[in-house]
């Protein structure tokens, strides 16, 4: 009996030290660092922080994410928080998840509030498709998945360094979300560079903002990309282009090189976002053979 009752003391001291082993630090992009003894239970609503999330295989530890999230099938299930502009508080704070994730560039007074509701904020990184695979490793560590998150930034980083060279012969291109383009500094204008197509939109003030029709006929693109949600849709909108007195006197559209790029693969900055520069690759392969035969 005294035997048994020493053990016991012995056996707690020994699983405390066993939870001090797992216990892990993390950084966030800020610097600011979080200690853990299990993958935190974590909630978001950016919908590009929930694609990522699934891709380094952490969905069981996502317990809330966006109303706008539905890619994958299974993020749609998972309880719905609002958005970033209009957040659902009560929900969050019922749910009340460990850690709150979201992008570097987000607005101050959803921090402030999750704050007040004793949230702590993990923060990833802003745009650009380098911060993707340094945001998937940083998912990776946070929710010890790091073999896959390494896989994925992989991924990212060898079709970065797989891109042809911009050149004086390179053909010209734009990229139109609606009546935005995406410029210098958007992580679609990045999709162009690594496609070895100069941007059009490069001078334009920030890295989104809407053309004048001055500058798009000036501008004379020799591609045009065109983010669409579905076929009724790239209907409508081939039909536009072809008509619009600007746009069809450009070289795209004279030259039929109009491509539509799914919103589901290209709408979001995440690690999808390597599907669309294929079938932007594809599309430019498509081109350059038309030209050929021309």
């Amino acid at each position: 009996m005294k035997a048994a009752r020493a053990f016991l003391p012995a056996a707690a001291i020994l699983l405390a030290a066993l939870q001090i082993c797992r216990a892990y630090e993390v950084a966030d992009a800020s610097g600011k660092v979080f200690r853990f003894d299990a993958p935190p239970r974590a909630a978001t609503i950016v919908p590009a922080v929930t694609q990522n999330i699934y891709a380094v295989g952490a969905q069981e530890y996502l317990i809330g994410n966006s109303k706008f999230c539905n890619i994958p099938d299974g993020a749609k299930k998972k309880a719905k928080l609002g958005g970033l502009v209009d957040p659902d508080y009560e929900k969050i704070a019922a749910l009340n998840p460990e850690i709150f994730i979201l992008p570097t560039l987000t607005d101050g007074t959803l921090r402030a509030r999750l704050s007040k509701l004793g949230i702590p904020v993990f923060t990833l990184g802003g745009e650009g498709l380098a911060n993707i695979a340094a945001d998937l490793r940083m998912l990776g560590e946070l929710f010890q998945c790091r073999e896959r998150a390494e896989l994925q930034a992989k991924k990212i980083e060898d079709e970065i360094a797989s891109a042809p060279k911009i050149g004086p012969e390179s053909k010209r291109a734009l990229f139109m979300f609606g009546n935005i383009a995406a410029g210098k500094g958007s992580y679609v204008g990045e999709l162009l560079k690594l496609c070895g197509l100069k941007n059009c939109a490069d001078s334009s003030n920030g890295p989104w903002a809407a053309p004048m029709r001055e500058f798009i006929f000036a501008s004379a693109p020799d591609m045009l990309f065109v983010e669409c949600a579905n076929a009724g849709e790239t209907k409508k909108l081939l039909e536009y282009y072809e008509t619009d007195a600007v746009w069809k006197n450009t070289p795209a559209i004279k030259n039929k090189n109009v491509f539509f790029v799914p919103r589901d693969v290209v709408g979001v900055p995440s690690v999808r976002v390597i599907e669309a520069l294929r079938l932007m690759r594809n599309a430019v392969k498509s081109a350059d053979a038309q030209r050929a035969n021309r």
